[in-house]
């Protein structure tokens, strides 16, 4: 009897321990509980994700894919799996606390940052009418704001990349109060930082994600320290999910939801 006894007590413990993880952190219980127990977690939605390669193949393209989602969904917090499912097509299973929107958002975005200088004299001498008609110059191309449509003329040639980001970080501006990302350059990245905004203070460069221009601020003065601040209409929220797409990098192409499942 004392032993059946003590079974019941290593049971009631156990089952108070996971009630106490799942008030605490209701988003990852499964993880505190036995094997036969954790099936019912993955109970949540499904999506199927079609992988496109960008310059590399399919079978390093689905790997690579699989890498930065599983980085990107651990920083959010979010219980899931994910595996390859036939050539081109990766299987995500999320529990049931996932919000799917959210998840789709930060999964499929490429994620390739670039800061590039913006061109502020190929139509200075040009009547807004003749701007509208006229081509972009060869060496650079028209990008819009992203949810504003402002155009911008930038050069196509990046100074600095995504991959030259150590570190990103939410944050709020000292002056304004409103969110935004901070980031930090390589030690390589923040040398050629320093030197392209020695030589076009008082000019414009753009902070482009994803083809979209995100913040276009112009040089007051040489930015010597190798770290830099993202600002723009920021969420609270937006500027997590934007810090957390720099620090998990870039996609290796496109990734596209094909079709959702309800648990």
């Amino acid at each position: 009897m004392k032993a059946l006894g003590g079974v019941f007590g290593l049971v009631f413990v156990v089952a108070v321990a996971a009630l106490t993880v799942v008030l605490a952190l209701p988003d990852r219980f499964g993880d505190y509980l036995p094997g036969f127990m954790q099936s019912s977690v993955q109970r949540g939605p499904q999506l199927v994700l079609q992988v496109e390669p960008d310059g590399v193949d399919m079978g390093q393209a689905v790997a690579d894919s699989i890498g930065v989602i599983e980085r990107r969904l651990k920083e959010l917090g979010v219980r899931f799996t994910a595996q390859p499912q036939d050539n081109d097509r990766i299987l995500l299973s999320l529990s049931r606390s996932a919000d799917p929107g959210r998840v789709v958002e930060v999964v499929t975005r490429r994620g390739r940052l670039q800061f590039r200088l913006v061109e502020t004299n190929a139509w200075a001498n040009m009547t807004p009418e003749q701007a509208v008609r006229a081509e972009p110059p060869a060496h650079v191309e028209e990008l819009y704001s992203r949810g504003n449509p402002v155009p911008f003329l930038v050069y196509k040639r990046a100074i600095l990349t995504g991959r030259d980001v150590v570190d990103a970080q939410p944050g709020f501006d000292a002056r304004t109060s409103e969110p935004v990302v901070n980031f930090r350059f390589n030690a390589n990245g923040a040398r050629r930082f320093a030197q392209a905004t020695q030589e076009n203070v008082g000019k414009p460069f753009a902070i482009v994600l994803d083809s979209e221009v995100i913040s276009a601020p112009i040089i007051r003065e040489p930015i010597l320290g190798g770290s830099g601040q993202i600002s723009g209409t920021f969420t609270v929220q937006s500027a997590h999910d934007l810090a957390i797409l720099l620090r998990s990098g870039e996609l290796p192409g496109r990734l596209t939801v094909i079709e959702q499942r309800s648990p």
